[in-house]
């Protein structure tokens, strides 16, 4: 079973860039009002570029997204679709008219980061269908498995390839395999949640995933018990 707690204050915002994305976006609201939405109902271009220069997503940069962007709409950035798409969902703010205004439910959790983190994480992470729509195969098992197997796995750091072979074997090596199916459904959820972290290059081999200080401090999972409790069979 998966449980979260809360955890300390100055754990949040450093670790959790979707903890972050939500506070920031509840602050524009604070200062301007709304966010101004597009004929799409996307939010705009001004907010879109004010909050990738404060949000600092792992691999979603201003110097990244700028190098293959001239400007920045809410496409071009995908976490901050997740991040509409959930306040949408569970109804943390809506639309009106041609802006976007926090409800009732979302100024009550942008009140602190502990109470943002402990239901926009869960909800990021469990509500969504990370692998709808992806080209690479997708991976076998749930949140459960996932996350007790990196709990006992990743503490010297892990690979995408070496986590697929752990949950399935051998597996056929580079993008569109399982090892893919666990970046883009798996890994790169938990980082954007601010549970892992991962340093190294693009590639599959390359990038090695680490706890954060969030995983112990918030998750609660089946515990690792020490090899000096088994007992010995004898026959």
């Amino acid at each position: 079973m998966i449980t979260f707690q809360t955890p300390p204050s100055d754990l949040i915002l450093p670790h959790s860039p979707m903890t972050r994305a939500f506070m920031a976006t509840a602050d524009y609201m604070a200062e301007h009002g709304e966010i101004g939405l597009t004929k799409a109902g996307a939010w705009n271009r001004r907010f879109i570029e004010w909050a990738v220069a404060q949000i600092a997503f792992p691999g979603w940069t201003e110097e990244k997204l700028y190098s293959v962007n001239k400007v920045l709409n809410e496409y071009d950035v995908a976490p901050l679709e997740y991040l509409h798409a959930l306040m949408d969902g569970l109804k943390w703010g809506r639309k009106h008219k041609a802006t976007y205004r926090l409800s009732k439910t979302g100024k009550s959790l942008a009140m602190s980061a502990d109470k943002a983190f402990t239901e926009v994480v869960p909800a990021f992470l469990f509500r969504f269908d990370h692998a709808d729509g992806m080209r690479s195969e997708v991976p076998m098992g749930n949140w459960n498995l996932f996350l007790n197997v990196l709990n006992h796995e990743v503490d010297d750091g892990i690979t995408a390839p070496d986590y697929a072979r752990i949950l399935y074997g051998e597996v056929a090596p580079g993008w569109g395999g399982p090892a893919s199916g666990l970046s883009l459904a798996v890994l790169r959820p938990l980082c954007w949640a601010g549970l892992l972290r991962y340093e190294g290059g693009f590639g599959l081999d390359d990038r090695v995933y680490h706890k954060t200080p969030l995983w112990d401090a918030a998750l609660v999972l089946d515990p690792i018990f020490p090899m000096d409790n088994v007992v010995p069979f004898r026959r």
